[in-house]
């Protein structure tokens, strides 16, 4: 068959490469002038690649590992054990293992243990079926207890999900800790080669990848499925057997005009907040640990990731690498706001992280933003995940909305287009 797959993400190109590998002919269609979708990457310096938000692998991330092998990367997975922590009190805290938890010392004893008992109950959970009609604010207070959630929890949803964080299903949570692992995989040179290996993949099997190429229009032909795209100002239209959207579901709906009205109001757009991360290149460490989940109210971001302290400054020319993320709202001024006025919005915070930070210490800088990062994931969230298929005979959806209750992530994309593509040849 003639495919067509919008979006060259880590779920769109794997599922390229399973349906080349079939014998399919495969053209993808990718609006970035660079693979990887939400896990793209841009040049710091030439030659030298970094995602535009941080990533990294668990070692539960099985798929993830599993293709990286089968491309001939495995050399360049390496595993590290950095420190995680939070920063409280004007402090940051170790909280990445249980002996970690036992000495966090803005907790009292009782209630760390409870805060580890906590734990260690959804690790061992298999699964989130008992938790989905939960809210995590609600079962949180219940197991782990009011302190362990009000300094822990609390501040972590809040940061991340906003006025929605009292409706996040305890399914969510759950996976976020079940899979976690002390140990995190980096793809020394970047993810960026995982993704130009895809696409070499899919070149080598016959097919095709266009960049630049944003889809406008999804409608059915005698001969197919035909795709117009905008390529460099030109419009061009494809006709393929099957069509793939790895969009998220609401964008393929509008731009799909035969999408029949009851398909929508069944599958409604979710709320989903937009990601932001500030990148500084710094001439000096900001910090000694690689994860700071920021739990103080005030603070203007909510995670502090400084690479460099997973993988070491000499791979990119001595610069020291730090990622200042946010989710908010997709009308909040930051998505509008220039690098220097976010910049001086974050100067303040740095500072309480490292009381000698000078402006000075900035080599570079770099900005990125992306509106669908995190849907938020409510009790009811799974009522309104769609299949893959669509009432539209020949296309298909498949995004990161469905990979609940996990989060969004390469490894579970990867895992999604396997899925996808095994449903396409039954």
């Amino acid at each position: 068959m003639r495919y067509g797959v919008i979006g060259a993400g880590a779920l769109g190109l794997t599922a390229a490469v399973r349906l080349a590998e079939r014998g399919h002919e495969v053209t993808v269609l990718e609006r970035d002038p660079v693979p990887g979708g939400l896990a793209g990457s841009f040049e710091v310096a030439p030659g030298i690649w970094l995602e535009k938000f941080y990533h990294h692998l668990f070692q539960t991330d099985r798929s993830a590992i599993g293709l990286i092998k089968e491309l001939g990367l495995a050399g360049s997975l390496r595993w590290h054990k950095p420190t995680t922590t939070v920063f409280l009190g004007g402090r940051t805290h170790p909280l990445d293992s249980a002996p970690a938890v036992l000495r966090f010392t803005p907790l009292s004893v009782p209630d760390r243990l409870r805060l580890a008992a906590g734990i260690g109950y959804l690790r061992l959970l298999p699964n989130a079926g008992s938790l989905e009609q939960r809210t995590a604010g609600r079962w949180m207070r219940r197991v782990m207890g009011g302190p362990a959630y009000e300094t822990v929890w609390e501040p972590l949803l809040r940061g991340k999900f906003g006025s929605a964080a009292d409706e996040v299903s305890m399914a969510w949570l759950w996976a976020r800790i079940h899979c976690r692992t002390a140990a995190l995989g980096y793809l020394h040179g970047g993810f960026h080669q995982l993704y130009v290996a895809l696409g070499r993949r899919v070149t080598d099997l016959g097919g095709a990848i266009v960049h630049g190429a944003a889809a406008t229009s999804i409608r059915t032909r005698d001969s197919g499925i035909e795709v117009l795209y905008q390529r460099d100002g030109v419009e061009t239209a494809r006709t393929f057997d099957r069509v793939v959207s790895t969009l998220p579901t609401g964008l393929t709906v509008r731009l799909t005009p035969e999408m029949p009205a009851d398909y929508a109001a069944k599958h409604p757009a979710p709320r989903a907040l937009g990601a932001h991360c500030l990148i500084l290149s710094l001439d000096r460490p900001l910090t000694d640990v690689y994860w700071i989940g920021v739990n103080e109210p005030d603070m203007p971001f909510l995670a502090v990731v400084e690479h460099t302290n997973l993988v070491d400054p000499s791979e990119y020319g001595g610069r020291h690498l730090v990622y200042l993320g946010n989710y908010r709202a997709h009308d909040d001024p930051i998505f509008t706001a220039s690098r220097e006025e976010v910049l001086t919005a974050f100067e303040p915070g740095l500072r309480r992280l490292h009381p000698d930070f000078d402006r000075s210490w900035i080599r570079e800088s770099w900005s990125f933003a992306a509106p669908f990062a995190q849907p938020i994931v409510t009790p009811t969230f799974a009522r309104t995940i769609p299949g893959f298929d669509t009432p539209v005979a020949g296309l298909y959806v498949a995004n990161m909305f469905q990979v609940y209750p996990y989060d969004r992530g390469q490894n579970y994309s990867i895992e999604l287009a396997e899925r996808l593509v095994r449903h396409l040849e039954a």
